[in-house]
Formats: structure tokens, sequence, C-alpha cells
């Protein structure tokens, strides 16, 4: 029976995935090897952790009528920012996104249909990298500023395989926000609210975990 690992994702523009990419390089001419260095810019919604695919396939088919009607937003990167645990682990610098109403209003629609993860959406430079390295590269990102938008209008799942040699995530699904682009800009939206409420939840009609 296929076991796989799933990531949701926000993908991002190429545009916004050079600006990343750069970045990324930048890290790497600075510390050296790291990992995510070349990973495609993304935001991280949620992960999966491994059922089998039947399993999965049946879920990610019912919430496809909900995330359709989303509509693509405008995100804009407002500097940097970074994850600096107390232990030698999860230590992450990321480019931050600017926060506001409509987006906030977004992403909570989101996760009604895929489920929560970070409390901090962003865009990854580098991950989980040591403290030496961090304690290298921060300075470089600490008070830089940047103000760059861009409009997400996919939502992409990842499928890994960890059991196989090649465990590269891959593309396995992709959906595009079709929804009006006036739809999110209120939060007292009825018709969107309701619209949403005609397609039950994932979690109302079987389980991932």
């Amino acid at each position: 029976m296929s076991l796989s690992f799933f990531h949701f994702i926000l993908s991002l523009p190429d545009n916004a995935n050079f600006m990343i990419m750069r970045l990324k390089n930048e890290a790497k001419r600075i510390i050296g090897d790291y990992p995510s260095m070349n990973a495609r810019a993304h935001i991280t919604i949620n992960n999966y952790p491994r059922k089998p695919l039947y399993i999965n396939e049946q879920g990610f088919t019912m919430f496809e009528r909900r995330l359709k009607l989303l509509p693509p937003i405008v995100f804009e990167i407002d500097g940097f920012d970074c994850f600096n645990e107390e232990n030698n682990y999860n230590k992450t610098i990321y480019a931050k996104l600017k926060s506001s109403d409509q987006n906030k209003y977004w992403f909570k629609l989101l996760w009604k249909i895929v489920g929560k993860g970070s409390d901090t959406p962003h865009i990854t430079i580098a991950r989980n990298i040591t403290p030496e390295q961090f304690n290298r590269l921060w300075p470089h990102f600490q008070k830089r500023e940047m103000h760059e938008k861009f409009i997400v209008s996919r939502f992409t799942i990842l499928r890994n395989r960890p059991a196989f040699e090649e465990s590269r995530a891959v593309i396995y699904r992709e959906f595009e926000f079709q929804g009006s682009q006036n739809a999110s800009t209120m939060p007292d939206n009825m018709g969107l609210t309701q619209s949403f409420k005609n397609y039950p939840s994932i979690n109302q009609q079987i389980s991932l975990f």
C-alpha cells in the first residue's frame, strides 16, 4: 500500500520565486550549503502525515470546489523575520508577509477548508540552519527593507514518499483560485460565506490524520 506525506502550499508566481531564489543564493554565499536552499519559494499552509493514497484522494476531491470559490490574493513582502528557538534546531530566516484585514479574512477561509498550520504565514529563505549559520546570516537580513507585491492564484499539494530513494517532493495536484476579485475585501461578505456553507469542510467528511 502506498503511503505518502503531503505538503499543502501556496505557489508563488515566477517573478516572486526568482526574487526569493536570489536571496537564497546570497545566503549560500555567506553560510554555505543549508536545507531548503534549492526549494522553490512558497507559503506553507499545512502538512499531512502518511496515509493510504486512496484516503487522501477522497479528501482532496472533497475540498476542490471550496478552494475554487476563493479569489486570487495579493500579498506584500514586508522585510524579514526569524524563528530563533532556544535549542539548536529550527532556526529559520524568512521573508515576512504584510498583514491586512483582507488577507487575514482570506487565510481564515482557506484554513477552514484545508486546516491551519503555522500561525505566521511566511516565505522561507533559510530553514533549519545551525546557530553558527544563523548568527552569521541574520545580521544581513535583520534590518533589511524589502517591499514587493505579488499575486497568489494557485493552491498546490506536494507529495513526498520518504521510503523511496528519490524522496524529493513533487507536485501531486493543483487548484486555481477562481473566485471574484472582490470576494474577500470585506469580512461580512455574506455571498462568499454562504457559498462556503454549501460545501462541508474536509474534516466533516473524512479524516486525513
